[in-house]
């Protein structure tokens, strides 16, 4: 993480902005993409006044510290940070939709010839788990896998649909009526 240091009223040593840029990348962890790092240092009186503001892709913090000595002042900022980074990254990761309701369908490949003969034989057998998804996420999945179908309970509707490719790249929608 590149940090950007302005200071007030106090000149930083090699030493302090060493010691900063060490407590910063402890935060490096919680951000994907930084896009901006800053470090104000401002001395009043007996105070040291240490603020800081971080901006990145999906988040932007930023937290201050104010007490007589700087080390002390910058070890309080970075746990501030570090405590609003840790919210805000569960915060983006707890997002994501619940699958409480997930469950599984059994799916029976028939072989071709012993349906021809009218005793249609099972060859293969698996469990296929129906995830909450819309049709583009589907389709999307299915683009990217091997498969030739997927089975999905539709995120709008909690219908269970199933989405397979046909023969000529493009793709056909299945949605049973009960």
């Amino acid at each position: 993480m590149e940090l950007e240091f302005i200071a007030r009223n106090t000149e930083l040593t090699n030493q302090q902005r060493a010691l900063a840029q060490k407590k910063f990348n402890r935060l490096e962890k919680y951000f994907n993409a930084v896009h901006e790092a800053r470090l104000t240092v401002a001395q009043e009186k007996h105070r040291v006044c240490v603020e800081a503001y971080i901006r990145g892709k999906d988040f932007e913090v930023e937290a201050s510290s104010e007490t007589p000595e700087w080390t002390t002042s910058l070890q309080d900022l970075v746990g501030k940070l570090e405590q609003q980074a840790r919210r805000l990254k569960q915060k983006l990761t707890g997002r994501k939709r619940p699958r409480e309701k997930e469950g599984s369908w059994q799916v029976e490949v028939v072989e071709a010839e012993s349906v021809r003969r009218g005793a249609p034989e099972v060859v293969e057998t698996r469990h296929v788990p129906v995830l909450p998804m819309t049709v583009e996420e589907a389709a999307l999945q299915l683009n990217s896998s091997a498969e030739d179908f997927i089975v999905f309970r539709e995120a709008d509707s909690d219908r269970v649909s199933v989405l397979y490719r046909r023969r000529d790249r493009t793709y056909g929608l299945v949605t049973p009526e009960f």
